[in-house]
């Protein structure tokens, strides 16, 4: 089950959002983002954004 930071990461991911982009909206760094696509990328067991957005 992914968390609601997970998820949405997922959702900014989804409108075409970079890392970077994505840590100004949620004012986190572009690392915490990484990390929070990598805990859901191991959730859905999925390798990458595209395939995560698929499987939310």
């Amino acid at each position: 089950m992914l968390t609601s930071r997970e998820r949405e990461v997922l959702d900014l991911v989804a409108e075409g959002r970079t890392n970077v982009a994505i840590g100004h909206v949620l004012e986190v760094s572009p690392r915490t983002v990484a990390k929070h696509l990598e805990h859901a990328y191991r959730k859905l067991q999925v390798n990458c954004r595209v395939q995560a957005v698929a499987r939310r």
